[in-house]
């Protein structure tokens, strides 16, 4: 049995997959929110989604390409570089071959991006900014280039170095040059504003009913292989959402 405020809850079709509707709930309003909500999204707008092929990424490219945006998405391997491209990417980034940054600037020149969605944190933000056009926005949702680690350094001192490596943007170069950064968290939007959550899920819901969202379900473990799960989720190998089934 599970509890929650009746406001953020939407029902569902009897005949919609499993996988599918756990996947609406936080990918899918979690992308919604930040593509529909936070930024508008116009033709011709040239965004780049990090870590497309993940479970908010990959919604976020299909949310991307329904305003009619070019989209440019990374991902770490040959295989999800392939969905990317399926799922209608128009430049797909493998960032263990490539920089990100050196190959949109090939692309763009001085034009720059409009939009990024970031996941990442960290480096990535602070050199996705330099790659931002005048108007352009930066949407932050997550730390994942933090997780894991390891070695012998405090975790303070790893901390951080990874508060630091975001940089220090100032409103005033903001302002003068017309770019913004904007903040996603939508485990405080939830419990502050749940008719926000509930109004994104009313979205979503509809958008995978008439087939504009098709969330990813990159893998299905039952719960006694859930370790085996998140060590698939740990290496990085995954796509989409993995879901986990109680038999």
């Amino acid at each position: 049995m599970a509890l929650t405020d009746a406001r953020a809850a939407v029902a569902i079709p009897d005949d919609m997959e499993d996988a599918v509707g756990a996947a609406l709930p936080t990918q899918g309003c979690t992308a919604f929110f930040a593509a529909e909500e936070m930024v508008r999204l116009h033709p011709g707008d040239h965004v780049l989604v990090q870590a497309a092929a993940g479970g908010v990424g990959s919604l976020l490219v299909q949310l991307a390409k329904r305003r009619g945006c070019v989209v440019y998405g990374t991902a770490g391997s040959d295989d999800k570089l392939d969905l990317l491209r399926k799922l209608g990417v128009d430049v797909a980034i493998n960032y263990r071959k490539n920089d990100f940054c050196d190959v949109i600037r090939a692309a763009r020149g001085d034009d720059g991006i409009d939009v990024i969605f970031d996941s990442l944190g960290g480096d990535a933000v602070r050199r996705g900014m330099k790659l931002l056009a005048a108007g352009g926005r930066m949407v932050c949702f997550g730390a994942a280039s933090h997780a894991g680690g390891g070695g012998m350094a405090p975790q303070i001192l790893k901390d951080l170095k990874f508060v630091a490596s975001f940089g220090f943007p100032h409103p005033i170069p903001l302002l003068m040059n017309s770019k913004s950064i904007i903040g996603i968290n939508m485990l405080r939007l939830s419990d502050q504003r749940p008719l926000v959550l509930k109004r994104c899920l009313e979205n979503v819901v509809a958008l995978a009913l008439d087939g504009t969202l098709t969330p990813i379900v990159g893998g299905r473990y039952p719960a006694s292989q859930l370790a085996e799960a998140h060590a698939f989720l740990e290496g990085r190998g995954s796509m989409g959402k993995l879901v986990i089934t109680w038999e």
